[in-house]
């Protein structure tokens, strides 16, 4: 009887070792399954990485162009604002100069009114006198003496 035993023992080991192995194997299928699922969609995300990455060379170049050219455009619009500023500097000149030259007027023709009426005063009108352009005198070179000239002494 102990035969017995030992051999229902045996063949319940080995149905559970059957079993046991069994479902190891199904547990090693699924993880194949996964891995070769997992491999795919790597081998799919790394094509569509070549592909982004070959996009991404000529984004890049005209991001650089697009950047070159903000930048001079920045660089006009500074020297347009600076233009600008230099431009509202000289017209306040010259409306500061147009005042004075309206005052000037304005004092010459009160004191020419004053002078065509009889008065003991004697004094000749101030008159706006205009300051001559400055002469230029440039230097050239004397001419070269031409042909075959013969000195006599």
């Amino acid at each position: 009887m102990t035969k017995m035993i030992l051999l229902v023992l045996a063949v319940i080991v080995a149905v559970a070792a059957a079993g046991l192995a069994w479902q190891k194997n199904q547990a090693l299928d699924e993880t194949r399954a996964a891995l070769a699922d997992t491999n795919a969609r790597l081998q799919k995300t790394q094509a569509d990485l070549r592909t982004l990455g070959a996009e991404v060379g000529p984004l890049r170049k005209e991001a650089a162009e697009l950047k070159m050219a903000f930048e001079q455009q920045r660089v006009e619009l500074n020297a347009a604002k600076a233009f600008l500023d230099s431009e509202r500097t000289a017209t306040a000149r010259v409306r500061e100069e147009l005042a004075m030259a309206k005052e000037q007027i304005a004092f010459m023709s009160r004191s020419r009114a004053a002078q065509s009426a009889p008065s003991g005063a004697g004094y000749p009108a101030p008159m706006l006198v205009r300051p001559q352009a400055p002469m230029v005198i440039r230097a050239v070179p004397a001419p070269a003496p031409q042909g075959n000239a013969v000195r006599t002494q």
